[in-house]
């Protein structure tokens, strides 16, 4: 038996099969056959990838105190539904001008003083809440495209009797 090894191992055949084999992990090496490349992926809907680094901005975004390890979990599942929710927004091609976030600012009621607009309330609201106006009309616009998502996807859908 192991004149046979012997044998073959010094033919020509042995010596194709020695060089499909070692050439691959030359060239490439093994990384990325061990991990799949996916090391810092934290969920992959469809084709897009989310990385840890987008994961913990969210995290800093959205926990005020420190966070406890149950906690994680319920923030992933909120990131998980936050960006399922911005693929079917664009999926569905919901779109908010700048008018119309205009009127939506002009028209909320903690921002009229005397029926009327109030700039000073507006800015007042802002220091308060520690915003810049970018940051507040991207919350106001998120919330209202995600306000439009659900009006469209429920509009349709007649609710049981239960």
């Amino acid at each position: 038996m192991l004149r046979l090894i012997r044998k073959f191992s010094t033919s020509i055949y042995a010596k194709i099969l020695l060089v499909i084999i070692v050439i691959p992990f030359v060239f490439w090496g093994m990384g990325s056959s061990i991990t799949g490349g996916n090391k810092n992926i934290v969920v992959s809907i469809d084709n897009e990838k989310y990385t840890i680094r987008e994961f913990t901005n969210f995290i800093n975004k959205n926990a005020t105190k420190k966070i406890e390890s149950i906690q994680i979990e319920e923030l992933l599942s909120t990131f998980i539904g936050t960006k399922l929710i911005e693929l079917e927004v664009e999926h569905y091609g919901i779109k908010l001008s700048n008018n119309s976030l205009a009127k939506l600012i002009k028209n909320q009621k903690m921002f009229k003083r005397d029926n009327k607009f109030s700039r000073t309330e507006y800015e007042k609201f802002l220091l308060m809440s520690n915003l810049t106006p970018v940051g507040f009309e991207s919350i106001l616009s998120n919330d209202e495209k995600k306000k439009q998502l659900l009006e469209l996807i429920g509009g349709g859908i007649v609710s049981p009797n239960f």
